[in-house]
Order: structure tokens, then sequence, then C-alpha cells
């Protein structure tokens, strides 16, 4: 989403402000503040790419083929409706426009709806900050992670710590990247942001879980701070959520390492993440995220043990990435990422150095003006025999394509190399 700038006015007679009116019905200051005009803008951005890729090294390889690529695209409306000298509502409703390239529909089956993304009504007052209802990024996510400048950017358009975010040479920002793995959306969701005090701004997330499948509450919660001071950026975030380990069960059958639901099991990510810019024009950034995954494994009665027992535990791993960006001239940036997944301690399936992982992106952007860039890359990513590692957007499936069971196999390790276009509006 680019930073607002600018709306259009409409009278408060539109059906738009009567929504946003009758949103705010239940608040007495609202019943009395006259309602004015409401401003809003359509944004959003298309983003695609031609790129070869593959992914060999496992049991089922992904051949080398050419493909179009949809890098992240969306289409929203943003509003806000003034309630006093001091309080607005803000209201947001983003689609993805992911896979438009497919026609919408992805390689995993999957298809977007109107409100997919970021969509959420809320409060913003001057001094007491923004609360937000809905479907929206985590604070783990937007405050200190891909969806933010401190920690990625928006199409291309904001130099952060993931420079390739929004296209297949993403480093982080999804539970199959190698860095920054505990980012999510979280549905059903309440979300506060602090204001800004001298360059600090804290901000806390809840999801909570309404499908209680199998009896289990795995509602999910995130906590976060950013300390902005000239050229320097710092974050720290924490994500937890609630009843999740490691599917021991899958692995054992050859799926990878995944997640799942179970009672007394937690999974928490935290992270710190820096970023700096050199007055010669160039970006440093550098982050360092340790998970902690919960498990339970049941073990059947056989020789040596008649009694079935419940075995529990923790499996720890840690997710380091650094990236450097070179402003050449006016338009044009050289970019280049590097990111490792470390062993993972107390593995129940294989050994600890199985899931290890490790990429590297490099290539350059070209920005032909305010709305329009065109962009190359190269990444590559190395699998472990029992890891998953994937390319950021449209990740490849090398078992079960086309259903929601999709996944990559154990070992195969994705490459691709491409050129983008990305019009941003």
């Amino acid at each position: 989403m680019r930073t607002l700038t600018s709306f259009t006015r409409r009278p408060a007679a539109t059906a738009a402000a009567a929504l946003a009116a009758t949103l705010m019905l239940a608040l007495p200051a609202a019943q009395a503040a006259d309602a004015g005009a409401l401003s809003y803008k359509v944004y959003g951005f298309v983003n695609a790419e031609i790129e070869s890729v593959e992914a060999k090294g496992g049991t089922t390889p992904y051949r080398q083929r050419g493909r179009v690529t949809d890098g992240n695209s969306r289409l929203g409306v943003y509003s806000s409706f003034a309630v006093d000298a001091e309080l607005k509502a803000v209201l947001q409703l983003e689609a993805s426009l992911n896979n438009f390239d497919q026609g919408g529909i992805g390689d995993n089956g999957s298809t977007s709806t109107l409100t997919s993304r970021n969509s959420y009504v809320g409060l913003e007052h001057v001094r007491f900050g923004r609360l937000l209802v809905g479907n929206y990024d985590s604070a783990y996510r937007s405050l200190v992670g891909s969806g933010g400048a401190l920690g990625g950017n928006l199409g291309l358009s904001v130099q952060g710590l993931d420079l390739w975010n929004n296209t297949s040479a993403q480093v982080s920002g999804n539970a199959y990247s190698v860095f920054s793995r505990g980012e999510a959306r979280y549905k059903n969701s309440v979300h506060y942001f602090s204001p800004v005090w001298n360059g600090l701004q804290a901000a806390a997330s809840y999801g909570f879980d309404e499908s209680r499948n199998g009896g289990l509450n795995r509602g999910r919660f995130s906590l976060a701070a950013k300390y902005s001071l000239g050229p320097l950026q710092i974050g720290v975030g924490l994500d937890q959520q609630q009843s999740t380990g490691v599917d021991i069960d899958k692995g054992l059958q050859g799926w990878g390492f995944r997640t799942t639901g179970q009672d007394g099991a937690n999974t928490r990510f935290a992270k710190i993440v820096a970023l700096y810019d050199l007055p010669t024009g160039t970006t440093l950034g550098l982050g360092v995220e340790q998970a902690r995954y919960g498990f339970q494994q049941f073990v059947p009665p056989g020789p040596g043990n008649i009694y079935p027992t419940l075995n529990t535990g923790r499996m720890n791993q840690t997710g380091t990435m650094a990236s450097i960006a070179q402003r050449v001239g006016e338009r044009t940036t050289l970019m280049a990422s590097v990111g490792t997944l470390g062993r993972l301690s107390n593995a129940a399936v294989g050994a600890p150095d199985d899931y290890r992982a490790s990429q590297a992106s490099v290539g350059a952007k070209l920005r032909l003006n305010d709305l329009l860039t065109v962009y190359a890359y190269g990444t590559r990513i190395r699998n472990h025999s029992q890891q998953g590692v994937n390319l950021g957007q449209a990740p490849l499936y090398s078992a079960n394509a086309g259903s929601a069971d999709a996944y990559l196999s154990p070992g195969d390790s994705p490459r691709a190399f491409g050129v983008g276009l990305i019009a941003s509006f």
C-alpha cells in the first residue's frame, strides 16, 4: 500500500459516508460531531514477472520451466471520516489480485476474494493512537516485518530490510521463508498502534480462534516496538501461536517440516531487525529471529513398552538475514540479500542439520517514474534433506500440485531468474 498523501472530497450524503457514519453511531462523540466530508483513495499495484524456475535435490524434483508470475498484486480503497478535531474513523477494503496471470487460481487451487488482504474498520486519535478491528497484518509483520519500511517494502517502492519483498527473490515474511517466519495476517483480530513518541512506536495484535477445531484454542498474539533516530531504525517483535506444534507424523511420512494444532504445545518467534542509511546512498540491513516450536509425539505400545506414552518437548531454530542496497544515480538501485536458517535442535525426525537452509538474491531495479519500475533478479535456495524453504511469491510445488495439500518435497532447492514490471497507482 503506497503512502496516502492526497484525497478526493465527497459529500457526507454519499453511500460510503453513510456507511462510515453508521459504524460510528455507537460512540457518543460520533453522535455529536459534524461528520463533514469523507476522504478516500483507491490504490494498488500490478506486479508481473517473467522467469525461469526449477527445484532439484529432493525425492520429486521440479524440473526447469518458464512462467509468468504475479508479484503479490493488490487493489484497495482506504478512507477516513472525521469525528471531531482529534478523532477519526478509518476504513479499508483490500483485495488480492494474486495469480491474475492464471485467472486468479493459484498452483495449490486457492482463490482470492474482495477482502482477502488487509481489511478493517477502526479509530485513530492524535494522542492515543490507532485501534483496528478486522483482517490485518500482525504487529510482528506490519511494524517490524515485510509489510513495513523497516522489515521490507511495499511493491519495491520502499527500501527495507528485505529488498525483494513481493517478488520470487523475497527472503522473508512467510512460514516457508528463511527469515521472519512468524509473520502472518490475523483473521478475527484486534490491533493497537501507539503514536510515535520521540521516535519510538509500539504495537500489539490478537487474533481470535473462532473455529476451535478439535477443541483447541489456537489464538495468536504479537507485540512489537520500533525506534528511529535519524538514519537508524531498530525494531523488536514477538509472536506466539497457542496450541500449535511441529507435526511429527507428517515429517515421518515425508511431508517435511510443518506445524499443526496440538493441545499443550505453543510456537513462539522473537526477532530483532535493524536498518541504516549511509550518506553514500547505501542502505544496510540485518535481522535475527529465534523460533521455538513445541511438539507432542504419541508413542504406541510396542516391544519393551507395554503402555502408550505422549512425549512433549521443544525444538529451537535461528534464522538470520542481511541486505545491502546501493543507489546509482536517481533511478537505479543495485540490491543483494542473503539469509540462513540454522540447525533444528532436538529434531524428532532426522538430524538437526537436516533442517538447515540458505538463500541468496541479487539484482537491480530501475525506476522509470513515480508509478513504474522495472527490475531483474536471480535467487537461489539450498535446502538440506528435511527442509522446504520456498520462493517468496508463487512458491513451487513438486508434490500434490493443484490441491490444497500441495507442497515442495523436502530437500528440493528452488531457484529463479527473472525480470519484472510493477505499475503502481
